[in-house]
């Protein structure tokens, strides 16, 4: 296992959004760990690291008081764990400002000094949501299709969902 500077053991759990339509699954930080976080100054912590020896990048999410880890399917699978599990965290802080952009966007916006502008103007967490929209696509049509999405949402012609602004 990578050298990280901060560990904990925690169990995974299901975590209702007050309601029983939305639940996610979590693995909370440790109260003790958290107060050696810097949460105040950046209450989602941006972090880096592994759990069981798997690499993740997430931000800590605050809910009453305390921390949480959002675990995708996807990482549920590849870790062969589920709700109950006690799982490994290993993290370091990561840059609060990083924003990962698909090459494609990047080529996009290069392309158009305009929408390079606006890109520029937004908060990292706004880029990093649009680059997401991005990135997750599967096909190459669908990817074209959310850099123009991103750009109707820059230029303020769509909402942060995509639909037309009134």
């Amino acid at each position: 296992m990578s050298y990280f500077p901060y560990r904990f053991e925690g169990e995974i759990v299901h975590h209702d959004v007050g309601s029983e339509t939305y639940a996610y699954t979590v693995v909370f930080l440790p109260g003790e760990l958290a107060q050696k976080l810097p949460l105040k100054t950046y209450p989602r912590l941006r972090v880096s690291g592994e759990i069981g020896e798997h690499p993740f990048e997430a931000a800590l999410t605050p809910v009453r008081g305390c921390w949480y880890i959002l675990l995708s399917r996807k990482m549920l699978r590849t870790l062969g764990s589920g709700v109950g599990d006690i799982v490994e965290v290993c993290f370091d802080i990561a840059d609060q400002d990083a924003v990962n952009v698909p090459k494609a966007l990047q080529e996009a916006l290069s392309a158009n000094r305009k929408m390079d502008r606006l890109w520029k103007a937004q908060t990292a967490g706004k880029q990093r949501g649009l680059a997401y929209r991005v990135a997750s696509a599967k096909t190459l049509a669908t990817q074209n299709k959310r850099i123009s999405e991103v750009f109707g949402i820059l230029s303020g012609k769509l909402d942060m969902r995509g639909k037309p602004v009134d």
